[in-house]
């Protein structure tokens, strides 16, 4: 099956492909190709199909000694010369029209049908220029075969429907729920906004400068940036520092407006002193800066210090 893989992966994608390295197990083996791009699911889809025609073929191996001469000269594929002497095994793959000719010392079978069946079960990277295929036969692609049916049969009975409408199902399923996340992303926009025009009057004054201070609920740190830009803009001239909790921990957004950062305010040294408080740290830009911290104290008692 490996020889039958690599004459296929020769006639799909080129004769540039070389064997750079092999796992042959009982039920399944590993290749190692030189090609420079991923193998695409219409690649591997006919590179399986051309080994399983072969397999199906039946054909004949026929298996020589001969020297490492002849053997190249008649055509056989060698890619590791260091490891050949003078005299080589060859292995022929069908005896009129030879699908693959390779030098070759490992064990095989006597014909291609005893394969029994080959799937490819996944290709990746494994270096620069150098790609891997792994592939199951025999008792090996019927078991992972079989095993993928019973996922299948698995996914239909909890759709509720035949195995054939399965993808349109799915496909129907997935629409919804992003339709679902559109919806509940303009409702947390929303609320947001709700939340935003009544933190805004919680502003005050602090040495002849508007501050607002104060916790949101929010679901992530951009959430809490949003409700800091649109603040920071209403005020127009003021300094914003809302405090918020994600997995326990708790984090500080500050942000000053451009006139106040020209007169030496600095988002960045808020959200230190805030962080100390927090048991934590952090830092950023003059007009915008956060931190993070252990102790959530600070946050939910609004301790903050100008």
């Amino acid at each position: 099956a490996t020889h039958l893989l690599h004459a296929a992966l020769r006639e799909v994608l080129g004769s540039h492909v070389r064997q750079a390295g092999s796992l042959v197990a009982p039920e399944r083996l590993r290749f190692d190709f030189t090609h420079v791009e991923s193998v695409s699911r219409d690649e591997q889809r006919e590179i399986e199909a051309r080994v399983n025609a072969i397999v199906r073929g039946d054909l004949a191996l026929v298996k020589r000694e001969e020297s490492y001469r002849d053997a190249t000269e008649r055509g056989a594929l060698a890619f590791f010369d260091e490891r050949y002497g003078d005299t080589v095994r060859t292995i022929q793959i069908g005896e009129d029209e030879p699908v693959s000719f390779e030098l070759c010392g490992g064990t095989h079978l006597e014909r291609t049908g005893q394969i029994g069946t080959f799937r490819l079960t996944g290709e990746s990277s494994v270096g620069t220029g150098v790609r891997r295929i792994e592939a199951v036969t025999g008792r090996g692609g019927e078991l992972w075969v079989a095993e993928r049916l019973r996922v299948l049969d698995e996914i239909a009975a909890k759709l509720r429907a035949p195995l054939a409408d399965t993808p349109q199902r799915v496909d129907a399923l997935l629409a919804q729920v992003d339709e679902a996340r559109k919806a509940m992303a303009s409702a947390q926009r929303q609320s947001s906004q709700t939340e935003a025009d009544e933190l805004l009057g919680k502003a005050q004054e602090v040495g002849g400068v508007s501050v607002l201070a104060t916790p949101v609920g929010a679901d992530n740190l951009d959430a809490v940036r949003a409700t800091g830009d649109w603040l920071r803009d209403k005020l127009g001239s003021g300094i914003v520092v809302l405090g918020a909790v994600f997995n326990e921990r708790p984090m500080i957004v500050a942000m000053v407006t451009p006139d106040l950062v020209d007169k030496g305010f600095s988002a960045g040294d808020i959200v230190k002193a805030a962080a100390a408080a927090m048991g934590g740290g952090g830092g950023g830009r003059p007009n915008s800066a956060q931190a993070g911290g252990k102790d959530l104290g600070p946050v939910e008692k609004q301790a903050y210090q100008f």
